[in-house]
């Protein structure tokens, strides 16, 4: 019986195996098929509607002067610029100013509002600067980015489409730290890059990404407004979950934006890549839990033992690993070339990267706490955020009492 057991056990991990490394192929091939798609893309369309762009910021992001410059000089005929700020002690408010002062001929601007409306600092820095937006097309994109200038008239050609509802763009990651930096630019060039395009081929579009989310004024108001998304950690998830939702469609641009990336330390990025697995996690559990086949590297270490019991060959049991380790090369260096990345990592951190991604994965089934912007907060199965003292709460049983429940600012 225990012969049977284990021969159903190096079975089942066989099984893995195999569909580990179906997913890097797929892999591959989905980044190799918008490279290709991207070349021969060469719309004619000259669609410029007036934009408003919204850019909340909180602290000092990593070459945050380059970042914000980069969205006033834009070669577009008519846009708004305005910078959010929540703290009038915020570091970022003399680059801010900077900023404005060297764009004084154009429609730039900022708000300094403290006042919240939900969990979500983020998209109550939304609700605040949206009075002074004068445009109905609007551009949220996060604080990290950097464009060129042709970023507004590429975003807002795919507008000719009157049943879109938004238009959400990829981004690569450029590394300005040192190892857990370039950790960082990896996850998201060789993770997430290919997995959103798998899943782009695979189904339509149900999401945003906060590297560029552009929608009409008239469909934000359809879905209740910022305010509909103030409790959401995933917002720019949810905002496409909402518009789609409605019939509208979300289109994936082809441009790329570039994401600055720069964390202080391994523990900084295992807390910033640990409250992105356990947000996914609680959003998309099915397609979570499938997640771990993207360890391709770990899960051929682990199949390379069975397939030695098997063959009792050296050779051929570490010839699958090997194979995975030279695809894994080949998707890190085409992923770097097809996002234009200068700086992204190393050939050698890819074992390291892919034993930190599959460590956290596992870890991300420990709990629901995510650490956000020095906030604990729990993420509970509709992805809404709670602070640790509200989500105990709302999970005991004294939340039915109505005069404990009044008592509870939500």
């Amino acid at each position: 019986m225990q012969i049977a057991l284990l021969t159903i056990f190096d079975f089942f991990l066989l099984l893995i195996g195999v569909c580990s490394f179906a997913y890097l192929l797929f892999a591959i091939f989905s980044v190799e098929l918008f490279n290709l798609k991207r070349k021969k893309s060469n719309s004619s369309i000259d669609f410029q509607p007036p934009v408003t762009i919204l850019k909340p910021i909180c602290g000092l992001d990593p070459e945050l002067e380059e970042n914000l410059r980069s969205f006033c000089q834009q070669n577009y005929s008519k846009y708004q610029v305005i910078f959010g700020i929540q703290d009038k002690n915020d570091p970022a408010i003399p680059i801010v100013k900077k900023i404005i002062n060297e764009f004084k001929d154009g429609d730039v601007s900022y708000v300094i509002d403290a006042r919240l409306y939900g969990t979500n600092h983020k998209i109550s820095n939304l609700i605040n600067m949206y009075p002074g937006a004068k445009y109905d097309y609007l551009l949220i994109a996060d604080s990290d980015m950097r464009v060129p200038d042709d970023y507004l008239a590429n975003v807002m050609t795919p507008f000719a489409d009157q049943q879109l509802g938004a238009v959400t763009c990829l981004y690569s990651g450029t590394s300005k730290g040192r190892l857990a930096s370039s950790l960082n630019a990896m996850f998201i060039n060789e993770w997430f890059f290919p997995s959103v395009l798998i899943s782009r081929i695979l189904q339509p579009i149900k999401f945003c990404l906060g590297a560029t989310m552009v929608i009409h004024r008239n469909v934000l108001n359809e879905i209740g407004g910022f305010n509909s998304l103030s409790n959401y950690l995933a917002d720019d998830y949810m905002l496409g979950k909402m518009i789609t939702r409605l019939g509208y469609k979300v289109k994936m641009n082809d441009y790329i934006v570039e994401n600055i990336v720069e964390e202080a330390s391994i523990k900084d990025l295992f807390i910033h890549e640990l409250r992105w697995a356990r947000t996914l996690k609680r959003v998309e559990p099915l397609g979570y839990a499938l997640t771990f086949l993207t360890d391709t590297l770990v899960i051929a270490a682990v199949v390379a033992p069975v397939i030695y019991t098997f063959t009792l060959n050296i050779i051929w049991s570490l010839l699958p690993l090997f194979t995975v380790f030279l695809l894994r090369i080949l998707l890190h260096v085409r992923s770097k070339q097809v996002t234009n990345t200068s700086n992204g990592g190393s050939i050698w951190l890819i074992p390291l990267r892919d034993l930190l991604s599959f460590i956290i994965r596992i870890i991300s089934f420990a709990g629901n706490s995510v650490q956000w912007r020095n906030n604990l907060f729990s993420v509970d199965t509709a992805g809404l955020i709670h602070t640790e003292l509200d989500y105990e709460f709302e999970h005991s049983p004294v939340k039915d009492i109505p005069d404990l429940a009044a008592t509870q600012d939500y």
